[in-house]
């Protein structure tokens, strides 16, 4: 059992409680999708569900969803020796504070690779975690007691006592969110056998091709790529912040495009004020960088920049709240230089995926860990940022 100091009454439980952190170190083990994780999973897929809120929020139906028995048992045959893994132990889990959902994905992926989790979520009200924790705690109250030490979501200040406690607990720590929020976390050591994954600063691009997307449904595809955006505010690393266009009618499929999408935004996006001001401060900044730049755009609500050409740079100058990066492309080459190691997805419609990842692989580029279609890029699965997050929380028990 571990000591716990007196600092860590300042721990608010979500979920789990404080006998369940105690024991943490004793809490076995298990199987990687071992059927006790699996059931309590699939039973809070259909809490989720049930749950009159979640009609509201499209991130938790889409958890919910991706919680289903059946999607989790096809999940189990992209993991490599599933049969041989088995989980690492305490899996301390530092949730971002812009991606509502992400702490109950990266909490998800953990259990199914067989750890005992120590979720520490953001102070901001979200009522996406408040939906996940009410179901996690029905379901382990009422169907799976058993289940109650694996997944225990907190709260507490910022107290670099406390990170380091849970810190000294942990065998797994993932650190989700900025470079200076790593930073800080890291001053926290790890035992020497634990194991780090840092989900940083990144970034994404889309890459259409004109002619394919003119033949398309304009407003099926706005949404999707609204989802895909605006939704977080472009707070998540897969949001394209560029997108560069290819093909022969170039102007034509952009006004019919942002025409689809700007009627998307002005009914559901809310621009906070300081948004306005910070795109038009980064507008600035590219401006006197020397690529030569032009303003696009019926609103405030989305901005358009027109770039000349592409540099490694250019991210540096990136906004959330409908800030745009555009570019157009005559070889799918060009989008080389924005290739760089903070570069996560690239989002295509209309554009052969093979195509875009031998550019990837031919070119040597460090960034470019995902090639995923238009409307799809926060869809949820195990594989992210180039890593299979159930093979690389497991241990592989070998034989000979």
């Amino acid at each position: 059992m571990i000591p716990m100091q007196q600092n860590f009454n300042d721990i608010t439980f979500l979920t789990g409680n404080r006998e369940c952190l105690e024991k943490a170190t004793e809490t076995k083990v298990l199987p990687v999708f071992s059927d006790a994780a699996v059931s309590f999973l699939s039973e809070m897929s259909n809490e989720i569900l049930k749950d009159s809120r979640t009609k509201n929020y499209p991130d938790v139906a889409a958890y919910a969803f991706f919680l289903r028995k059946s999607s989790l048992t096809r999940l189990k045959e992209q993991v490599h020796n599933a049969e041989s893994r088995i989980g690492r132990g305490i899996a301390l889990h530092i949730a971002p504070s812009n991606v509502p959902v992400n702490f109950a994905v990266s909490f998800t992926d953990a259990l199914l690779a067989g750890n005992i989790n120590i979720v520490r979520v953001s102070d901001k009200p979200f009522s996406q975690v408040g939906i996940i924790c009410d179901a996690i705690n029905k379901v382990a109250d009422t169907k799976y007691p058993d289940m109650k030490p694996y997944v225990q979501v907190v709260r507490y200040p910022h107290n670099d006592d406390i990170t380091q406690g849970l810190s000294s607990m942990c065998d797994l720590r993932l650190i989700w969110g900025g470079n200076r929020t790593i930073a800080n976390i890291r001053k926290a050591e790890l035992p020497p056998r634990a194991i780090e994954y840092c989900f940083a600063d990144r970034h994404s691009l889309a890459v259409i091709d004109a002619d394919v997307y003119l033949k398309s449904n304009a407003e099926q595809t706005a949404k999707g790529f609204y989802i895909d955006t605006l939704y977080t505010d472009q707070n998540a690393c897969s949001s394209p912040r560029l997108v560069v266009w290819t093909g022969k009618e170039i102007e034509k499929a952009k006004e019919r495009f942002w025409d689809a999408f700007q009627q998307i935004a002005e009914k559901e996006y809310e621009l906070p004020v300081i948004k306005v001001v910070d795109k038009l401060d980064a507008l600035c900044r590219l401006a006197v960088s020397g690529n030569k730049v032009k303003r696009i755009g019926k609103s405030n609500r989305v901005v358009r920049v027109q770039v000349e050409k592409l540099t490694p740079d250019l991210m540096n100058f990136k906004e959330s709240g409908g800030l745009f990066f555009e570019y157009d492309a005559y070889d799918l080459n060009e989008i080389v230089p924005i290739l760089t190691k903070p570069c996560q997805t690239i989002a295509y419609f209309g554009v052969d995926k093979q195509a875009l990842k031998n550019v990837i692989k031919n070119s040597g580029a460090r960034g470019g860990d995902r090639v995923i279609p238009l409307g799809h890029t926060m869809d949820i699965s195990i594989l992210w940022d180039g890593l299979n997050m159930v093979e690389a929380m497991s241990r592989l028990i070998i034989s000979a």
